[in-house]
């Protein structure tokens, strides 16, 4: 065959779709022949000239390690846009090593060193015929482990679409939905739905949310991916934690975890409107709780006697604030209640003050410590120090240093606008060497990081 029909035939080959699943890594091949040693001996002699040249390499495959392309989830042939989009996806969230994902994409977005690879590969594939059986069987349960932890990571990632402010909650203490009802986890559709006849609100979502097989499944899968992926010390912290909310009104509890609940980003919408009403009415702070005047008091009014008409809600209010002195105070009430757009946002933040106030200590770090007895949960740490930090950086280029002060709802709102932004991340550099740390699993904490 000539050197053409060759070059042909292997770039063909590298083309063809797996049959196997990518993520179930086809590339990474254990031989089921046994040869002594010196049958296979250019092989090893080769090996150990990668192990010089490409130690990394080396040892991620003598360690059971997936090769390069399972870990970043792309075939053979895949282009190079293709190849950063699944490196800047794996970078936001796997079980994996940042090190790791990152010469996975240097190798495989170098042609010239994605040949030298795939040979690597090819010789693995051949020496493994000398290990004993016993050395293959770790080998494949090695190698088993990291593929099936790293297809859980897969799939909460999916999860987090829809829960990702609930589960930065549920780190820092809140009830699962289980506890609220008050049933265990092995409870009926029927027990559940008795249960939740009380009618509330919050009741009926989490009837919803476990009455269907589906969405239920997906919610116990979170529960036990953050049981088993998350530090022992992160999940006793986060026991601790629970108290917090044991001091916590009811009512407020149920209006944080319904919007929880809302949708992935159900929680930072209330902050994000809070902090845009506030930011455009810096003058409303002092009439909102736990201050004893309100716009509403000041008028005479209460938001209960507020007939539902918007007209009539009108000439209630022109009527009280006729028969008033007309001081600074009453007329600022009264231009901001007769305003119907002025006078949704006030009445919204007096219905959700109580909420935003709590969740604001919740996130914010110096509040948080205080509560906690400066205990933090290592899996929330990336999120907290990421807001402190901004706040920090926005002292230092010029505003006030803000020392021993608590973060300000609108302040907390950029914070978390920032960690939650999707932002692209340009391809990374690591050095290369011999002397490579210990591949070990990343745990859930770390997977916070932006």
């Amino acid at each position: 065959m000539s050197k053409k029909k060759k070059k042909q035939k292997a770039e063909a080959r590298q083309t063809i779709k797996q049959e196997t699943p990518i993520q179930d890594d086809p590339y990474w091949k254990v031989s089921g022949l046994y040869m002594d040693a010196h049958r296979v001996g250019r092989f090893l002699s080769r090996f150990e000239r990668f192990d010089e040249i490409h130690p990394e390499w080396v040892d991620d495959l003598m360690n059971g390690v997936p090769t390069y392309y399972c870990i970043l989830d792309v075939e053979r042939g895949t282009k190079k846009e293709d190849i950063e989009k699944a490196y800047e996806k794996k970078l936001k969230f796997s079980s994996y090593p940042d090190e790791t994902i990152e010469e996975a994409f240097d190798v495989l977005s170098n042609p010239g060193l994605q040949k030298e690879y795939d040979e690597l590969l090819f010789i693995f594939e051949q020496i493994t015929k000398s290990m004993l059986p016993q050395e293959k069987n770790e080998l494949i349960r090695k190698h088993s482990t990291y593929v099936s932890t790293e297809k859980e990571y897969a799939r909460m990632r999916q999860v987090l679409n829809k829960y990702r402010d609930y589960n930065i909650l549920y780190m820092l203490g809140m009830p699962d939905i289980y506890e609220v009802v008050g049933l265990a986890k092995d409870s009926t559709y029927e027990e559940i739905k008795k249960r939740c006849q009380a009618g509330t609100e919050l009741l009926k979502r989490i009837c919803t949310i476990l009455g269907e097989s589906g969405s239920r499944e997906e919610y116990d899968f979170m529960l036990y991916f953050i049981g088993k992926h998350t530090e022992e010390k992160s999940l006793e912290k986060r026991e601790k934690l629970r108290k917090n909310w044991k001091k916590m009104d009811k009512r407020i509890i149920e209006k944080i975890i319904l919007a929880a609940l809302s949708g992935p980003d159900g929680i930072q919408k209330y902050m994000v409107r809070g902090g845009e009403i506030l930011n455009s009415n810096q003058d409303w702070k002092q009439y909102l709780p736990p201050n004893r005047e309100t716009f509403l008091s000041i008028l005479g009014l209460d938001k209960e006697s507020l007939p539902g008409d918007k007209k009539e809600i009108e000439r209630t209010i022109r009527e009280k604030y006729r028969y008033l002195e007309k001081t600074t105070q009453v007329n600022l009430a009264y231009s901001v209640l007769k305003n119907a757009s002025q006078r949704d946002d006030y009445l919204w933040l007096l219905e959700n003050h109580d909420m935003l106030d709590t969740i604001d200590a919740l996130v914010s770090k110096e509040e948080y410590h205080k509560k906690t007895e400066r205990e933090t949960p290592l899996v929330t740490q990336d999120v907290l120090d990421a807001i402190v930090r901004i706040l920090e950086e926005k002292a230092s280029s010029g505003a006030k240093k803000r020392k021993g002060k608590t973060p300000t709802p609108q302040e907390v709102v950029a914070a978390l606008s920032s960690i939650f932004a999707e932002k692209e991340k340009p391809p990374r550099k690591i050095k290369k060497g011999k002397n490579k740390t210990p591949y070990t699993q990343a745990t859930f904490a770390d997977n916070f990081e932006e």
